[in-house]
């Protein structure tokens, strides 16, 4: 087994040559290369990890603006039943102070016109009882019994007619 010497020596000098040129124009760009995909990567995960906290953040204030819009719109309803509920209320009250007070005239009227006629019926009777008493006393008694004994028909139809 022969080894040349000078053989290893040039190998030895060309694989130095071959690692410092890879090293040199091979290694290095792809080292570069990978260091800042890597770094790119790291970035990238970095603004999903941002965004997602931003999302999430959005979504409560959403939630919170939903809840407030929500809490909002239930007091604006309440206001809205309880005002209508008043509204009603007060007209149905207004409704019927108005038929009390439509009543209350009717019954006045229903009064007033249930004495006038109790008035106007007790002349007619007592003007058909005197008439139909001076006919009667008329044939019967001179004019002084007759103003007597009509002056005290009236007085007893006046007690007891509509007492």
């Amino acid at each position: 087994m022969n080894i040349n010497i000078i053989q290893v020596i040039f190998q030895i000098v060309n694989f130095t040559i071959l690692l410092f040129l890879l090293r040199k124009y091979l290694y290095r760009p792809i080292l570069k290369i990978l260091e800042s995909r890597s770094k790119k990567i790291h970035d990238g995960l970095e603004a999903a990890e941002k965004s997602i906290e931003e999302r999430e953040k959005l979504e409560r204030e959403k939630r919170k603006i939903l809840l407030e819009a929500e809490k909002s719109a239930a007091e604006i309803l309440e206001g809205a039943r309880l005002r209508a509920q008043k509204f009603e209320k007060t007209l149905s009250e207004k409704a019927d102070e108005e038929m009390q007070k439509k009543l209350q005239r009717a019954d006045r009227l229903v009064a007033t016109r249930q004495k006038q006629m109790e008035t106007n019926l007790q002349k007619r009777f007592s003007q058909a009882v005197v008439a139909t008493t001076e006919s009667l006393l008329k044939d019967a008694l001179d004019p002084k019994q007759q103003r007597a004994i009509l002056g005290k028909q009236i007085q007893q139809l006046k007690k007891v007619s509509f007492s």
